[in-house]
């Protein structure tokens, strides 16, 4: 019923192609096509003047193109360029969330000592914000949600891949407590904003001011939540899993059901996940069961994961999860004593980050 309406308007269509491949085709299609959608489609929202729209497709394109294991130092020109964009069309909250990406950008490669992401906002708040410790004071302090867990989520990534894995479960735990809100309040939120579009038609002679502020304080609200939880939050599982496997190997000396529990979590989702895409599922699929396997002492199953999840990371063109999956391979053949495969791979994983622009992990292989 609405595709003619689609049709006819200009401005609807790149909307939903934004929402569509910000926080849906994923899941079924290839991520690096995503990519190169958002790509047009800011520039079509653009086009038709919605310029809001246009920097949740950018933030989108710049988050995608990290996951997608895209050359980092071509995500981080577009970062950078995403910065200047939304400083120029005064689009502030989108650019909090981007300059704590392009932080973590800029801390895989390893230059962050000479770019600061966050000289964007001199002039621009009234509070000063100088790294990212003072944007998380900020979010906190004015109710920024979405830009908490963007923070949060993004420490997560970065504590897990310089394997600091205390940090990394810490802030698994602290993003889940915000990320599963009551439902009620969801659908608080949507009824809310529905019943007020109706009373600012109904009572458009009288004031609608009312019920335009609250149907857009509720538009506002799903804005946020769309715009920080999907991919952040499969990625959140993904790395929660890897972490709590470590520990359960670790730690097996003490009770390890509370990391069990959590990396089956994480198995159980990517499962289901992995039925509709192959493609962008399957080789983290298969590193989290490699590593449950590891974890639990079956020795030739978790080989054979980790050798498939390979497999997959470099068929499907993830090259920042195949160095992750030889890595990773490296510790278990250590582990078993079989030196030489260890330093193959481990070798692999140097070449796959070095290819990728990660630098700064580069060096920690170097180093550890």
């Amino acid at each position: 019923l609405l595709f003619p309406e689609i049709l006819n308007s200009p401005a609807l269509l790149p909307k939903l192609t934004c929402y569509f491949h910000s926080f849906t085709s994923f899941f079924k299609e290839p991520i690096q096509a995503s990519c190169d959608a958002l790509c047009k489609t800011h520039q079509d929202l653009l086009m038709v003047g919605d310029v809001q729209e246009a920097f949740i497709a950018s933030f989108n394109h710049c988050r995608q193109m990290l996951f997608a294991g895209i050359d980092l130092d071509a995500v981080d020109k577009h970062c950078a360029s995403t910065t200047l964009e939304m400083t120029k069309f005064a689009q502030v909250h989108g650019n909090l969330s981007n300059s704590s990406h392009h932080l973590l950008i800029l801390k895989l490669i390893g230059s962050n000592s000479t770019k600061n992401p966050f000289e964007a906002f001199k002039g621009v708040l009234t509070e000063e914000i100088r790294n990212e410790d003072d944007l998380l004071r900020h979010a906190l302090s004015t109710g920024k949600a979405g830009v908490v867990q963007a923070i949060r989520f993004n420490r997560l990534f970065l504590a897990y891949w310089f394997k600091r894995y205390e940090e990394a479960a810490e802030m698994a735990a602290l993003y889940k407590t915000r990320t599963m809100m009551p439902l009620i309040d969801i659908y608080h939120a949507f009824y809310e904003g529905l019943t007020a579009f109706h009373f600012a038609r109904e009572l458009s002679k009288d004031d609608p001011k009312k019920w335009f502020q609250l149907g857009g304080k509720s538009l506002s609200s799903f804005k946020t939540w769309a715009m920080h939880s999907t991919w952040n939050w499969v990625n959140k599982s993904f790395y929660e899993g890897l972490t709590a496997f470590h520990f359960a190997r670790e730690l097996s000396k003490d009770d390890p059901k509370k990391w069990f529990q959590l990396g089956g979590e994480s198995l159980s989702c990517f499962k289901t996940w992995a039925m509709h895409s192959t493609w962008n599922w399957s080789n983290k699929l298969l590193l989290l069961e490699a590593e449950y396997y590891f974890s639990i002492g079956e020795m030739e199953k978790a080989e054979e994961k980790y050798y498939l999840a390979l497999k997959s990371a470099r068929k499907h063109r993830f090259v920042h999860e195949e160095g992750l999956t030889n890595e990773l391979f490296s510790v278990f053949h250590a582990s078993n004593g079989n030196t030489n495969e260890a330093i193959y791979h481990i070798s692999q994983a140097r070449v796959c980050y070095e290819r990728w622009g990660a630098f700064a992990i580069a060096e920690r292989l170097n180093t550890s």
